[in-house]
């Protein structure tokens, strides 16, 4: 193998060791912040602007984004209130199914609409003797709350009822139903309950999306398949906020490392370059470790945690997974001080030193980056290291996967 192969292999191999550690700490990071379900939240914030709708969602038992008693959907709560338990503190969720949202969203928003609506309705229809006649009235009202559709089947059934006091007690109200539909300026052919629970929402912003987002919704199931798109589109918007927030983490993370251990790519180069037994030998680990399958299951660890997914932030794991987090980091570390590189920082006094003149190079030794001590190549040492350092700080923030797809090609050819 070429020596300047064998010199890439050698810096990508620490680089990718590096990075298993900056995701393992993001990790950890992530899980004690709850970043992932933060980042949930603000997105369905920026989503459902009405402060009542987004309580009532965010506490109910099929989502449970907050710590906070449910809220039924027709319970009446203030604006104020809705703030401060939407605000409450975050559960133990950080995903929720586009299907789960919407039916959700959906049964907040039509509830009290359901209730004014076909509420009359369902209540004289309940006090009708048990029997055929009211089951079938019973599941056609049901349909039509559930689907948005039938309600001239059950215009064209009331007439068969065989009671003439509940029938025309139907008749009425589905009369008056038809009214108050007409009053709100909707079809009667379109999905009225929807309709008429968006027209009730106070936030403009909120009662626009919703509206434009069931245009052409003939049927509850459009409005479903409508919805979720909606969703998803902000979910794409929640893995790209998420993507970013753990980009930058890693940055940070990958900085901290870099400078705590003197993780210098340059530095690190030249010694590969200059000293052939060494370059040797870490290729030759590298090799082995990539090519053998020992980085498999930490890499696994870094494509999982990197994804905006249906992972819990909190669970009754949670210690003993982060014990195994920091073991795994403090693993991977010493796989990179076995090495053997010129790792870590010293620091000592060279003026008394016979060989003063190569001393004074050392960008390892913290002594002779002080102007004082090394007035003519502190600046220039500190130049290199800030170079190498920041290398090392790109590099580990692509991740392992990337670099371990590079040395792959590297090693194959």
């Amino acid at each position: 193998m070429a020596a300047i192969i064998q010199v890439a292999v050698g810096i990508i191999f620490v680089f990718i060791l590096l990075s298993i550690v900056v995701t393992e700490v993001n990790s950890l990071i992530a899980r004690a912040t709850k970043m992932r379900a933060k980042t949930l939240r603000a997105t369905i914030n920026a989503v459902i602007e009405d402060p009542v709708i987004r309580a009532k969602v965010y506490t109910h038992p099929l989502i449970q984004l907050v710590k906070a008693d449910t809220i039924a959907p027709t319970q009446r709560v203030s604006r104020a209130e809705a703030e401060k338990i939407a605000n409450s503190a975050i559960g133990s969720v950080d995903f929720i199914e586009p299907n789960t949202f919407v039916e959700v969203l959906l049964d907040t928003i039509k509830a009290e609409s359901d209730q004014q609506l076909f509420g009359a309705l369902l209540n004289v229809i309940d006090g009708m003797p048990t029997g055929a006649e009211r089951r079938g009235l019973r599941v056609m009202v049901n349909r039509i709350v559930t689907s948005g559709e039938g309600m001239t089947e059950l215009r064209h059934s009331l007439r068969f009822v065989q009671d003439r006091r509940y029938r025309s007690a139907l008749t009425d109200i589905v009369n008056q139903i038809d009214e108050e539909v007409s009053l709100l300026g909707l079809e009667p052919a379109t999905n009225v309950s929807l309709m008429a629970g968006i027209r009730q929402i106070e936030s403009p912003n909120l009662r626009h999306a919703l509206s434009t987002v069931m245009t052409n919704a003939q049927s509850m199931e459009a409005a479903r398949g409508n919805l979720e798109i909606w969703f998803n589109n902000s979910m794409q918007r929640a893995s790209t906020a998420y993507a970013g927030k753990m980009k930058n983490l890693s940055i940070l993370v990958a900085l901290s490392f870099a400078l705590a251990l003197n993780i210098d790519t340059l530095h690190i180069g030249r010694t590969l370059w200059e000293d052939p037994a060494r370059r040797q030998q870490i290729s030759s680990q590298a090799s082995y470790a990539v090519q053998g399958g020992a980085l498999q299951t930490p890499l696994e660890g870094n494509l999982a945690d990197e994804e905006f997914r249906a992972n819990q932030a909190v669970d009754e794991n949670s210690l003993e997974d982060a014990i195994e987090t920091g073991a795994n980091v403090a693993y991977q570390l010493q796989d990179i001080q076995d090495l053997s590189l010129p790792i870590g920082w010293s620091f000592q006094n060279v003026s008394e030193l016979a060989d003063r003149g190569f001393a004074l190079n050392d960008p390892n030794n913290l002594w002779n980056y002080f102007p004082e001590n090394n007035p003519d190549g502190w600046l220039g040492l500190l130049v290199a290291k800030f170079l190498g350092i920041a290398a090392t700080v790109i590099a580990a923030a692509q991740g392992a996967p990337f670099w371990f797809g590079i040395v792959n090609r590297i090693l194959r050819r």
